[in-house]
């Protein structure tokens, strides 16, 4: 069986979705540079406003260009503040709910698979951890 690099792959580029959305909450964006994201809001770790979650019950696209504020980039998840109908809104959305990231102006677009939460790097359990550790004291010369 080969190795699929896909989820490798994919999960590089959402730690680039990442840096370059913490490259504008520091810099702001660039010339002529604005972002369409694409994600999942038909998930428990997605927050947004309910209004918006019953218009939009499975994915919305925003756009990061001029009216946004409060761009904050973390490890797992990005979150923005962005009216809707006149209506400021915060929004956390973790990287793993983005179906697209794109930059119009720079002719550039990423899309990634749904991942739903808790399937992505799913920690293995206690049981299947200790058949991991290998005893190195029976593999040492005795003196």
């Amino acid at each position: 069986m080969t190795q699929d690099y896909k989820p490798f792959l994919q999960k590089v580029l959402r730690i680039a979705v990442r840096d370059i959305l913490a490259d504008v909450a520091l810099n702001g964006l660039r010339d002529d540079s604005h972002y369409f994201i694409t994600f999942q809001t038909d998930r428990p770790d997605v927050q947004i406003p309910d209004f918006v979650r019953a218009k939009y019950p499975e994915e919305i696209s925003i756009i990061l260009q001029n009216q946004f504020s409060n761009l904050i980039a973390r490890e797992d998840s990005f979150s923005v503040d962005l009216a809707f109908g006149g209506v400021s809104s915060t929004l956390i959305v973790p990287y793993t709910a983005i179906k697209v990231f794109a930059d119009p102006a720079a002719q550039f677009m990423l899309s990634f698979d749904p991942v739903r939460p808790n399937t992505e790097d799913k920690p293995t359990s206690d049981k299947n951890k200790s058949a991991d550790i290998i005893d190195l004291t029976s593999l040492r010369e005795k003196k």
